[in-house]
């Protein structure tokens, strides 16, 4: 009875160890699974960005944009889009501080371009700069057309840095600009904010894409990271410290999409 009674619990035992082994594969499974759509949001749960975006995301979102989603996620380099929910608050953000005059840098397949179009009013202007035309004119603009909106769009092909020099250069421009969205090469997000604080309002606002760069701005120095993610790291590192030290403007923070920094000049 006794023998019997030790296999018993030995089988228990061996139960318990086998369903705690499957509860942990099943979560580093989980890990794994978020850490692939880690752009799209910071949450630790997929179960719940899920839930935000069913619930509170698409049944609102227009279906111009939804259609653009949709193709945009068909395409081999869909992880440079801007998620849904990151596009629905660029466009209620827009419509809060009531902009009309906007730049975008990095534009991909214009999902968050469309989402400003959308935001402006029928006069109101976005100045795009992508260094390749191709995504957007060959998958975003057909949609921005049919939308009704591609009248309010200004799209640059090249590098955006010589574009804003010569913005610079006429104090015109300076100070003209609502809201600026910046969601594009890394290395450059310095340069981008010694040029565009100049061009923004007093009472403007400047977003910042990226800025939590897929969590890895608090990995570990050896911690196991693609090698875009650790290339740019650095250099994100290095704007949040400059944006928290610079005295011309207001920041905030955001956990949305994959961090999204709010900059509003105050002189």
């Amino acid at each position: 009875q006794t023998k019997r009674r030790r296999k018993k619990r030995g089988k228990r035992n061996n139960s318990t160890k086998n369903n705690m082994a499957e509860n942990v594969a099943s979560q580093e499974n989980q890990v794994s699974k978020h850490q692939e759509v880690g752009h799209k949001s910071l949450l630790q749960s997929d179960a719940l960005y899920q839930y935000i975006l069913e619930t509170s995301v698409y049944p609102r979102e227009p279906e111009p944009m939804k259609e653009l989603r949709e193709l945009t996620a068909k395409h081999p380099w869909n992880l440079m889009t801007t998620s849904a929910d990151e596009g629905q608050f660029l466009n209620m953000l827009l419509k809060l501080i009531n902009a009309k005059n906007t730049m975008e840098i990095g534009v991909y397949t214009g999902y968050s371009l469309l989402a400003t179009a959308l935001a402006l009013p029928h006069d109101g202007k976005i100045l795009a700069m992508d260094i390749n035309k191709e995504n957007y004119e060959e998958i975003g603009l057909p949609i921005i057309q049919k939308a009704g909106v591609a009248h309010k769009i200004d799209f640059r092909e090249g590098p955006a840095l010589p574009v804003l020099d010569l913005l610079v250069e006429d104090t015109n421009n300076h100070g003209t600009y609502d809201f600026i969205f910046v969601d594009a090469d890394k290395d450059n997000y310095i340069n981008y904010h010694k040029r565009i604080i100049e061009l923004v309002k007093v009472g403007g606002v400047i977003g910042y894409d990226n800025t939590l760069w897929n969590g890895s701005v608090v990995a570990p120095p050896d911690a196991p990271l693609r090698k875009y993610v650790r290339y740019y790291r650095d250099f994100v590192l290095e704007l949040n410290k400059a944006l928290a030290a610079d005295p011309r403007i207001e920041i905030c923070m955001l956990p949305v999409g994959d961090g999204i920094t709010l900059c509003r000049r105050i002189s």
